[in-house]
């Protein structure tokens, strides 16, 4: 009996959906039959001369940061709200640079922008690609620093860098990462669908050595699918680095959590992704 009345009230909220469809065309409307995110092209970068970033001005009087990388970027920002574009994402980007006093101009060897372009789609029972975006990932990489000719910033380099002397013969190298962005590319949602997809920034890192740093940034790209019955989120993970390379850790992480069973709706099929 309450099998019969669970059934019943699924068939009322299904009715109510849409005037022209049957309940149980809106159940299969809204139920997922597959998804997949593809990496649909490459671009690696060429030699260029990115903008310096709007927050760079600041980090020269970030004390707090001196020896290590900053970011002269955003945090966070929001890439799709319920299934268009964000106003957000065309100013919001993220850079690991130096935390402490340096000239900009200085700095040289850009490499860029390295852009990668993914899709995401979503078809349901009824053959209808209910989700289909793409988003852009880009950055600018290999930018460095030599002081080796001047000897007064070399030491004063150095000495905020690695807080220890060198000789001045010696050359001090980094190589960052700046302008940082995702942007969407094309964004198609059905009706009745809502797609959501926000990027968190990790701290920039240095995975190379104190005199010769090498930036690298985490971006967390968290989404968020929804219909009038369920809703389903997960993270996409990406690395970057100051010497191009570009790394998804998604399925690295979905191996480590893959023993957890997704929360969702006992009338929503396990997500799996291609």
């Amino acid at each position: 009996m309450k099998n019969l009345k669970s059934t019943l009230t699924l068939a009322a909220i299904l009715s109510t959906v849409s005037p022209f469809l049957s309940a149980q065309d809106n159940k299969d409307y809204f139920t997922v039959a597959k998804e997949a995110v593809t990496l649909s092209s490459v671009e690696p970068g060429k030699d260029a001369v990115p903008p310096e970033p709007a927050g760079f001005s600041s980090l020269k009087e970030n004390k707090g940061a001196e020896g290590g990388l900053a970011n002269a970027g955003l945090a966070a920002w929001s890439v799709i709200t319920s299934g268009a574009p964000s106003a957000a994402y065309a100013s919001a980007y993220a850079s690991a640079i130096p935390g402490f006093s340096f000239n900009w101009g200085n700095i040289t060897g850009w490499k860029g922008p390295k852009e990668m372009v993914y899709g995401y789609k979503v078809t349901n029972l009824m053959g209808v690609d209910v989700i289909d975006v793409k988003y852009k990932i880009s950055f600018f990489y290999g930018g460095t620093e030599d002081y080796s000719g001047d000897g007064v910033r070399l030491d004063d380099y150095v000495s905020q860098a690695t807080g220890n002397s060198v000789p001045k013969d010696n050359k001090v190298h980094g190589r960052y990462i700046t302008n940082f962005t995702v942007q969407p590319v094309s964004v198609n949602v059905k009706w009745g669908w809502k797609f959501d997809l926000a990027v968190r920034m990790s701290d920039p890192m240095n995975i190379g050595t104190k005199q010769a740093p090498v930036a690298a940034l985490q971006a967390s790209l968290n989404w968020i699918r929804s219909t009038p019955f369920s809703t389903n989120g997960g993270t996409l993970t990406y690395n970057v680095d100051g010497l191009g390379n570009f790394k998804d850790l998604t399925p690295q992480e979905k191996e480590l959590t893959g023993e957890i069973p997704p929360v969702q709706l006992s009338e929503t099929p396990a997500i799996s992704w291609n």
